[in-house]
């Protein structure tokens, strides 16, 4: 197993944790006060980081940047309320139809066309997200499962900012994170001034707080040294492993039980994804190949 494997398994461990002690705090903190102290702990140990390896804040593109972590803030504390109402392991899965919302916003914002043989691929990926959310019945269908999927289409917002910006090749992977982890801050700040929840933590929550900071870093540092050291559809298609370690901490901690449709509906959306991203980088790696020929005929 190469190094690159084992950092996306470890970084899909740590994020799956993350959101355990996020449904763990849910019960006695608010949403927006979670929020603020996952952001302001984070971004206080990547302030550090930087430090530490000379990393320097660039002074391009900071509106994308700055869009990014608005898109990012928003997204996690939309995926932060649907924790406290849905089992993990179905927020894990419905996080997922992301790759159906970058595909399409790469096509809208980007002007990217899309991979031929798409289409049923992003068929089968709307059809398993019905399943999962299941809006023909009322009882399964809640307000959770809305704030779920608005964190799909946030994370798809900042996914393809993101894609925008390290193609640009001018800013480091821990300046990105910084810019999402002040923009949570500040938005869980709000949420807590708007509704006035408050409350001063005690002794273990704030270990919890202090956990989660620290686990939100390693997971963002294990998942970025994955893409670095591994092909990027390795490292996509282990990601997905973070459902099972979700619906596992969800059985074991929560006592949450799958239902079948759920079952059924994530492997939709999961074979839909990973067959998405196989199309993506095929295509990718196919404009380079017709971008060297075009260079070596010039030459």
């Amino acid at each position: 197993m190469s190094k690159g494997v084992i950092y996306a398994i470890l970084s899909a461990l740590a994020f799956s944790i993350q959101n355990v002690i996020v449904k763990e705090l849910s019960y006695t903190m608010s949403t927006g006060e979670i929020a603020f102290f996952r952001g302001f702990l984070s971004a206080l140990l990547i302030i550090g980081l930087m430090r530490a390896q000379h990393i320097h804040l660039s002074h391009e593109d900071r509106p994308t940047l700055v869009m990014r972590g608005v898109l990012g803030g928003l997204g996690m504390i939309c995926i932060f309320y649907a924790l406290r109402g849905m089992p993990l392991a179905d927020v894990s899965i419905i996080s997922q139809l992301s790759a159906f919302f970058v595909m399409l916003f790469a096509a809208i914002f980007l002007d990217e066309v899309l991979p031929k043989g798409s289409k049923l691929p992003l068929v089968v990926i709307f059809v398993g997200g019905c399943l999962v959310v299941r809006p023909w019945n009322f009882a399964s269908f809640n307000i959770y499962s809305l704030f779920a999927l608005a964190q799909a289409v946030f994370a798809a917002g900042a996914y393809t900012t993101v894609s925008k910006l390290t193609n640009s090749g001018r800013h480091h992977p821990y300046e990105v994170v910084l810019y999402f982890l002040g923009c949570a801050a500040l938005s869980g700040a709000i949420l807590m001034a708007i509704t006035g929840s408050f409350v001063v933590p005690n002794l273990a929550e704030w270990g919890w707080y202090i956990a989660l900071g620290v686990i939100t870093v390693i997971a963002q540092i294990w998942m970025t040294d994955a893409y670095a050291t591994a092909n990027p559809v390795v490292v996509s298609f282990v990601s997905y492993i973070g459902v099972f370690f979700n619906a596992l901490w969800g059985f074991v901690i929560f006592q949450e039980m799958l239902t079948l449709l759920t079952v059924a509906g994530g492997i939709l959306i999961i074979g839909g994804s990973m067959y998405l991203t196989k199309l993506k980088h095929d295509k990718i790696a196919e404009m380079a190949a017709v971008h060297e020929r075009s260079k070596k005929d010039t030459l």
